[in-house]
């Protein structure tokens, strides 16, 4: 599916990020009722997103996921998943 953001940090789902703390994750998007994929963002603006295991690992089980809120300046893209 399309990514609504077709540019900038945000640009696809498959782009991973890297925190202030050094820890890695991945932007969590949903379609909300449509065929495009928008980043899920909260009332403050923050993106709400899934922290990867070591080595850029996606966890195996949807329960597995750790997630939080966190700022849009906070992400710095650094690869893509595979």
């Amino acid at each position: 599916m399309p990514s609504s953001v077709r540019f900038g940090p945000l640009g696809s789902v498959g782009t991973i990020y890297e925190l202030p703390n050094g820890r890695r994750c991945v932007v969590t998007f949903a379609n909300r009722g449509s065929d495009v994929l928008t980043p899920i963002r909260n009332g403050r603006g923050e993106l709400w997103i899934g922290h990867l295991l070591q080595d850029d690992v996606e966890p195996a089980r949807f329960d597995d996921w750790e997630r939080e809120w966190v700022p849009a300046e906070f992400l710095r893209p650094v690869g893509t998943l595979i």
